[in-house]
């Protein structure tokens, strides 16, 4: 994995987060992409519409396609990385 990528999957993950109800500092580095979005980090579907567009923002990437798909499919903080990280190209 390059510096680049590391980098960058950390810092998705703070801003996931910075939105959250939940603190970094309560889970290790290896159990924190198991996490649940919604039972784990407390999102709802507001929350996350508000978390994909400070993402589009900051990386100019369209994110908010088909939030119900998204919302449906997506559980772990993993899968949801991916989905942002294939959005954004990489």
């Amino acid at each position: 994995m390059n510096k680049d990528f590391a980098q960058l999957e950390k810092e998705l993950a703070g801003m996931i987060f910075e939105f959250s109800e939940e603190t970094w500092s309560n889970h290790t580095d290896g159990t924190i992409k198991d996490l649940d979005l919604f039972e784990d980090l407390k999102y709802d579907s507001v929350s996350l519409v508000d978390l994909l567009i400070s993402l589009e923002e900051k990386y100019d990437a369209e994110l908010t396609g088909d939030m119900s798909d998204l919302i449906d499919n997506l559980d772990s903080l993993e899968q949801f990385m991916d989905y942002i990280l294939e959005k954004m190209g990489r």
